[in-house]
Formats: structure tokens, sequence, C-alpha cells
């Protein structure tokens, strides 16, 4: 729903390039934080 919402005030989101998930080591669908990553 959010994506729709920011579609219609112009953002463009973009997805992680295989390249850049090489990078930081994490897969191009996710996840993007570790498991013992906590809030």
């Amino acid at each position: 729903m959010a994506r729709l919402h920011l579609e219609k005030i112009g953002v463009k989101l973009t997805t992680l390039s295989q390249k850049q998930a090489g990078y930081l080591g994490v897969a191009v669908e996710g996840p993007y934080k570790p498991d013992h990553y906590r809030y």
C-alpha cells in the first residue's frame, strides 16, 4: 500500500543491484540486517 502512495507523490523506489548486494554481503531480496541485530 505504501508503494502506491509513494508513486502518487512522485517518489521512485529502486532495488538493490546484484553488485551492491555482493559488496554488502546480503541477498538482493533481503533480509538486510543480520539475525543478531536488535533495535
